[in-house]
């Protein structure tokens, strides 16, 4: 059995990113495809395995795994099990680009994820809604897909490397750490490394992955955050008490990564807020 959808986008207010075609297919056909096809290409596995081609590599595609296809790009893919389910979604977009290059999904790629996470069922969501829902449009569908960019942003895991949600697992020790230590002048990588037991270059590789700052940058955003706060609550405070009070030594350095953060000067936000 093959469900498949075809949404028509609106061309009086076209979407920034919409889908074209959605469905899932119980028995997977064999599909050769040297030229690609013109759209954006989302596949995975829903039951059973199958193997990917393109690039002249194969990949094994179990349950918790999908691949990622720009537009053009020769594939082929074929069932390796006497069933294999597969679900997918063609889309484009004025913004599709754009939106991919942001979430840093902007390559060919295969993507694996935990089959307990939420996004194992994002694809399926979409497909009950078109089902039996008469009021699910081509605005709720784009929005849906979306969030399955966002939600596979953070749980999908390419070339073996962690995905964002596990790594912010493996960092939390380290920032509820920093949520008390914060204002500790000494506090710097060597320490924030011991805390999880990892070198510095390693903490600096979770971090960039993560939230795309160094773990110094991090910790002064932190103190920043922590400065709003002092500023508008203890306004008694003077700008270098609270300098030294969020964990900067130098209140000439406190003042100017304020004013480059935030857009202002530590006196000037309290006197608007």
């Amino acid at each position: 059995m093959h469900t498949r959808y075809e949404l028509t986008p609106s061309t009086a207010q076209p979407l920034p990113i919409f889908i074209e075609s959605i469905g899932h297919h119980e028995d997977q056909e064999k599909i050769i495809r040297p030229e690609g096809i013109p759209n954006y290409h989302w596949l995975q596995t829903y039951e059973g395995e199958g193997e990917f081609m393109m690039g002249g590599k194969k990949h094994h595609l179990t349950k918790g795994s999908g691949v990622l296809l720009l537009p053009g790009i020769p594939h082929s893919y074929w069932a390796v099990t006497d069933k294999w389910c597969t679900q997918y979604v063609t889309f484009r977009g004025s913004c599709a680009e754009a939106i991919l290059n942001t979430l840093e999904l902007n390559e060919s790629a295969v993507y694996r994820w935990d089959e307990q996470g939420s996004l194992e069922l994002e694809i399926e969501r979409m497909l009950t809604s078109l089902a039996t829902e008469n009021d699910y449009s081509g605005y709720d569908a784009s929005a849906d897909l979306y969030r399955f960019f966002i939600q596979l942003k953070k749980q999908g895991q390419i070339n073996n490397r962690i995905s964002i949600s596990n790594q912010m697992r493996h960092l939390q020790p380290l920032l509820d750490w920093l949520d008390v230590h914060y204002d500790n002048p000494d506090t710097g990588l060597e320490q924030m490394a011991e805390v999880l037991k990892v070198t510095p270059r390693h903490l600096n590789t979770l971090f960039q992955h993560a939230f795309g700052l160094s773990p110094y940058s991090y910790l002064i955003r932190m103190r920043l955050r922590k400065s709003k706060e002092m500023l508008l609550s203890h306004r008694q405070l003077t700008i270098t008490d609270i300098a030294k009070g969020v964990g900067f030594r130098d209140v000439s350095h406190f003042v100017a990564s304020f004013r480059k953060q935030i857009g202002l000067t530590p006196e000037k936000f309290r006197q608007m807020n």
